[in-house]
């Protein structure tokens, strides 16, 4: 008499993702800081999303391109969807057990990435429209709509200086009387109130208007 020995199969589920990629634009706009509420053209929004919908919609922002011109602004958004199916299969049929494994950290590595990489771009959005009003308060009148004039035909256009640059000059205007081409008294006050931060977000800003 023939013995048939049980055996069992363990299933194991893996994921799988599938990207949908949309470009998305608004051109001419008036103001960084309403962009995320406006509808924007194209793609999947259609002109009848604007990016915080798209967002709920599971779209995120994978890269975004700002141009500017006679005071009105360009954005441009490639937004990424993933969806995800899911299929049991037996741990010998394709992957092994370490297999299966490495991929679903690899995905969890992937979408931490992910995450990241849309926090960045959220991060440097906010600092270009805090950065533009900082600079229309305090610059703009002297150094032009875009940093490109060198205030009283003296010294350096802002939109040619490093960071670091910028970070210097401000702090000779604080700690010295005869630094400015004669107009330390003019700048020693925009100085003395100006952190390290805003300077930053100023910067980023005149980078994103003058590419």
């Amino acid at each position: 008499m023939r013995i048939i020995t049980p055996f069992a199969i363990t299933l194991f589920a893996t994921t799988t993702l599938f990207s949908q990629t949309t470009m998305c634009f608004k051109e001419n706009h008036n103001s960084m800081s309403t962009i995320e509420s406006t509808k924007l053209n194209g793609g999947e929004c259609r002109s009848t999303f604007n990016l915080n919908e798209m967002k709920e919609k599971g779209w995120s922002v994978d890269d975004i391109k700002i141009t500017t011109k006679d005071s009105k602004y360009s954005f441009i958004y490639i937004l990424k969807k993933g969806t995800v199916s899911t299929t049991l299969v037996a741990p010998n049929a394709n992957l092994n057990e370490q297999q299966l494994e490495d991929k679903i950290l690899k995905r969890l590595e992937d979408k931490k990435i992910q995450e990241e990489k849309e926090q960045k771009i959220e991060k440097i959005l906010k600092s270009k429209i805090e950065g533009k009003e900082i600079y229309i308060k305090k610059c703009q009148s002297c150094h032009g709509e875009k940093g490109e004039k060198a205030a009283y035909n003296v010294g350096n256009a802002l939109k040619d200086l490093s960071l670091d640059d910028i970070e210097h000059a401000i702090g000779q205007y604080t700690n010295r009387s005869d630094y400015g081409y004669g107009y330390n008294m003019l700048m020693k006050p925009i100085a003395a109130n100006t952190t390290k931060a805003q300077l930053a977000k100023i910067k980023d800003y005149l980078n994103s208007i003058n590419k």
